[in-house]
């Protein structure tokens, strides 16, 4: 049995966090893959870690996970309680007080931090008796963070320039700098510093999503129209595009799902690739 759900944040967190994402799985082997999805996440496994990409390290049980540009697998043949917190894209540096760009395609352990504030939020969590007091932790830590983060963020100004990134795919960097209203060098920096990702990589993930969006949404099989409205130069483009980031074709991917609907999870798994 697999029962999966979504939590969204209270309303003071909902600029920074998009949602946490809660599995349990009773007495079933599990196998899914992951796509990138363009933010880091925090991972509290309060039961045994998934096996990813076919190895397991149990003592990562509460740890900050990085940016992907590729999917990655995970799989488990024992029980699994786990509560995944993700961030908004440009947000997690700010309560991280770490540049995002420190945890890009790495998975770090809580103890491996320098700030005991982490060790003492993952005995809490790994120790607490519900996974409404996780949550409550979680997000106490969180504000208790953004009370005491110091200087400036740019939070505002890289929301501004997601914004465009999603309405328009194929926007230049100029663009993204003057919505920002910062340099085109200064938005480079600020971006990879925060985000974790060139602006390039993540427009890579985004068009990605909000390609195969549109196919399960209008499950048409002449794609065309939505590889020219995402960008993509042409067919050839979007399918070796597609595999560099899926491991997949199109089609199959989309036939990978079937698995996901069979355990009728499939609108919570989706919740993992749908930018807000």
């Amino acid at each position: 049995m697999i029962e999966a759900e979504v939590i969204i944040p209270s309303l003071v967190l909902q600029p920074f966090v998009h949602h946490y994402w809660v599995m349990k799985t009773h007495d079933t082997s599990m196998s899914q893959i992951i796509m990138p999805v363009g933010c880091l996440r925090w991972m509290f496994h309060r039961k045994t870690p998934f096996d990813v990409n076919g190895s397991s390290d149990i003592s990562f049980n509460a740890s900050v996970a990085g940016l992907n540009d590729k999917a990655i697998k995970i799989s488990t043949t024992k029980d699994v309680e786990m509560i995944t917190v993700f961030f908004l894209p440009y947000a997690a540096q700010v309560i991280m007080g770490i540049p995002c760009k420190e945890f890009s395609c790495d998975n770090v352990d809580f103890d491996q931090l320098e700030d005991i504030e982490f060790k003492d939020l993952k005995a809490k969590v790994l120790e607490s008796e519900s996974t409404d007091k996780c949550i409550d932790l979680i997000e106490e830590f969180i504000i208790k963070r953004l009370l005491k983060a110091q200087g400036s963020n740019y939070i505002k100004q890289l929301s501004n320039a997601f914004q465009l990134m999603n309405a328009k795919p194929d926007v230049r960097m100029e663009e993204l700098a003057s919505e920002a209203c910062l340099s085109e060098r200064q938005f480079r920096r600020v971006f990879i510093d925060n985000v974790g990702m060139s602006p390039k990589q993540i427009q890579r993930i985004q068009r990605f999503h909000l390609a195969t969006n549109e196919m399960l949404q209008s499950k048409v099989e002449n794609i065309e129209h939505i590889v020219y409205k995402y960008g993509y130069t042409d067919h050839s483009h979007f399918n070796r595009e597609f595999h560099e980031i899926a491991g997949m074709s199109p089609t199959e991917y989309l036939n990978s799902l079937e698995s996901i609907r069979k355990h009728g999870i499939m609108p919570i798994y989706r919740s993992y690739h749908v930018s807000k």
